[in-house]
């Protein structure tokens, strides 16, 4: 099993936005990976979720810097095609997934299981997807129904060691509930179709100092990654969230500071948030 790497770990979910953050993030020719990398050691690999990944890929991600890490989605065609029902094709293909993460294993702390918004009656057994889970990855999982916010639900995943997604998102409570010994935070925004097309405000982000200090102190380990891509909004909110906890560097100060004036933020903001 991976040892996670202690602290707070803060990126973005997906990178790979030519549209949508060359100009305000990506300001140079190449890779984006290469260009994202230089500023965040993490992020989520959302493209798992759409397709099994491509061994030229694996190939790339086992090439890179050893202090670098990803978390990575689990497959739809688990969570939401089969809808947990590990016994036919959704059990095939969690397995050949498996297989093929296996040689970036060791920079692969967390697998992220994100449910569909539908009520826990419609899905597979919960219990019984957890126990079929292969122990040498760690997990967390990400709720979009109310109904699943229940006891028994807490109580399963405490039992497999499995950590509540903590969300910023529009239809579910902000619920800081750990469940394991790491935490794990996903902002998606608060815009309309979709919920992701959003830029938290300053205000938005300073109300998450104090959660963050509060869930941090709770865990050793603790990855929140910003899903609001659109407009080059996840890496902006991640820099601003970064200089708000006083641990943002350098060279990631000066990149915000270019992204606050590409994007045209406004006079006052920019007076408000000294930097």
């Amino acid at each position: 099993m991976n040892a996670m790497k202690k602290g707070l770990h803060i990126g973005t979910s997906g990178w790979s936005y030519e549209k949508d953050w060359k100009g305000t993030f990506y300001t140079t020719e190449g890779s984006m990976l290469k260009h994202y990398l230089s500023y965040f050691q993490t992020a989520e690999i959302n493209s798992t979720f759409y397709a099994l990944p491509r061994p030229n890929f694996i190939r790339h991600m086992s090439s890179l810097s050893d202090d670098v890490f990803f978390t990575a989605k689990i497959p739809k065609k688990v969570t939401h095609d089969n809808r947990l029902d590990l016994s036919g094709e959704g059990g095939d293909t969690l397995r050949e997934f498996y297989r093929l993460m296996e040689p970036i294993h060791d920079r692969i702390p967390v697998l992220l299981i994100q449910l569909p918004p539908w009520e826990i009656s419609t899905m597979g057994d919960l219990d019984t997807f957890l126990s079929s889970l292969d122990l040498s990855f760690r997990y967390a999982i990400e709720f979009r129904d109310h109904s699943w916010l229940t006891s028994k639900v807490w109580g399963l995943l405490e039992n497999y060691k499995v950590a509540n997604v903590i969300v910023d998102e529009p239809k579910l409570p902000i619920d800081l509930r750990i469940t394991t010994d790491f935490s794990y935070i996903r902002w998606h925004g608060h815009g309309q179709n979709p919920w992701f097309n959003y830029r938290f405000s300053i205000e938005e982000l300073q109300a998450w100092v104090p959660r963050l200090e509060q869930v941090t102190d709770s865990v050793e380990t603790t990855f929140g990654y910003f899903n609001n891509h659109f407009a080059g909004n996840a890496p902006l909110n991640a820099l601003q969230l970064l200089s708000l906890l006083g641990r943002i560097n350098p060279k990631q100060q000066v990149k915000l500071e270019r992204m606050l004036k590409t994007t045209k933020t406004t006079q006052s903001t920019l007076d408000e948030f000294q930097l």
